[in-house]
């Protein structure tokens, strides 16, 4: 290991100097919150959820990339997706992963956690009474299902594949995966709706989040978002290792569709700022600018609308998309929208008081939080580099090509 470190460039070494840092500071305060509890968090009453129910909603939409380009790829036999096909898979798996370890500090009952199969809060018949139930069991299971398409991709190792059993093994995996594709796609339908907006938007006490609808808007921001994160994430690896993993025509046709989407997702939005305003907002006697005072006020929102025009623009024309940069600088945008607008709904919910006659309130992580969030953003960034360097992620790039 000693050796691989020193026959690396200066910069490479300094990068995973500080992932190494931000790994071990994870683990340090990740034992104290575990260990000592959620009073090293800045949770209250108001806040019930810390900095980490952000990134687990940021996370999970992000990585809804992974079903949507999994079913376009398998089911409608877009092959220009193929060769992005393994790295989403790896960022789809990597961002629930990492969405049960934000919720397990979230929580604060690490020991519990088996609670949710064990003691699951059903109605009567086969329906689950809370969300929060059919939250956990669609993470767990599409988790599982992102598990099963990862296992080709190690077993494809150039080690492993010399054996004519591993060998077969990850061919017939590969020739079955569209029914995993489909699965996925299913049950992440519900649980993007449910853990990005139905959760929240059955809550009729906090006037900025009740609102039928958000089930649906959060599924078709996933699409929108989780497509072009699918994008950057190898392309600007790619630009770290100064070398194409990815054929340009690939990234273009997955933002293309990306673009079509944040069309779709820009219109639903629209409609819900607007029906906030006009209905829901007003049923519980405020106005909506009445819920955008306090700490964060509406320039959250003005921000997430000025960041949107970028795919709407730069993806879904095409003499922009065929510019390399403007095409990146379009995914960034539509990117930066989904997390502005996660934030905001997550932040203005909580900090708006159920009452008019209540103060507004606010929200700041303790440097132990920080830490936490970033340690699990060094994680993501070394699991997705010893990938590129071990396992065969982007196996067109290879001599022989791989199983396609």
């Amino acid at each position: 290991m000693i050796t691989f470190f020193k026959s690396l460039s200066k910069n490479m070494k300094i990068t995973l100097s500080i992932l190494g840092i931000l790994t071990v500071l994870f683990v340090i305060f990740a034992l104290q919150i575990l260990l000592m509890g959620l009073g090293y968090t800045d949770m209250d009453n108001n806040f019930a959820f810390g900095a980490w129910i952000i990134g687990d909603l940021v996370l999970v939409a992000l990585g809804g990339g992974a079903f949507s380009t999994g079913f376009v790829l398998y089911i409608f036999r877009v092959e220009k997706l193929r060769p992005l096909i393994n790295s989403t898979v790896l960022i789809g798996f990597m961002c629930y992963l990492f969405t049960f370890v934000f919720l397990l500090f979230d929580l604060g009952q690490p020991l519990r956690a088996w609670f949710g199969f064990a003691y699951p809060n059903w109605g009567k018949g086969v329906y689950p009474v809370s969300m929060l139930t059919e939250v956990f069991f669609c993470l767990s299971i599409y988790f599982i299902i992102l598990l099963v398409e990862l296992i080709p991709t190690v077993l494809e190792h150039k080690v492993l594949i010399q054996n004519r059993y591993i060998k077969t093994t990850a061919h017939i995996m590969h020739d079955f995966m569209w029914i995993m594709a489909a699965a996925g796609t299913f049950l992440s339908f519900f649980h993007q709706g449910s853990l990005g907006g139905g959760m929240w938007g059955v809550l009729f006490g906090k006037a900025v989040w009740y609102r039928p609808h958000f089930f649906f808007l959060a599924v078709v921001a996933a699409i929108a978002g989780g497509m072009s994160f699918m994008t950057m994430v190898p392309y600007v690896a790619g630009k770290i290792l100064k070398k194409e993993l990815v054929p340009m025509e690939s990234f273009r046709t997955l933002t293309r569709m990306s673009g079509f989407m944040f069309i779709a997702y820009a219109v639903f939005r629209g409609y819900d700022l607007y029906s906030m305003a006009a209905y829901y907002v007003p049923m519980s006697g405020r106005s909506f600018l009445d819920l955008y005072g306090g700490y964060y006020g509406i320039w959250m929102v003005v921000v997430e609308i000025i960041l949107l025009t970028g795919p709407l623009v730069l993806l879904n024309m095409g003499r922009f998309r065929n510019q390399e940069k403007l095409m990146i600088t379009g995914a960034s945008m539509g990117i930066g929208a989904i997390i502005m607008s996660k934030f905001s709904v997550l932040l203005h919910g909580f900090s708006a008081p159920n009452f008019p006659w209540k103060g507004f309130t606010s929200y700041f992580p303790t440097y132990q939080e920080w830490f936490i969030t970033f340690g699990v953003l060094a994680l993501m960034i070394l699991i997705y580099m010893t990938f590129i360097k071990w396992f065969p992620l982007f196996p067109h790039t290879e001599e022989g090509g791989g199983h396609h």
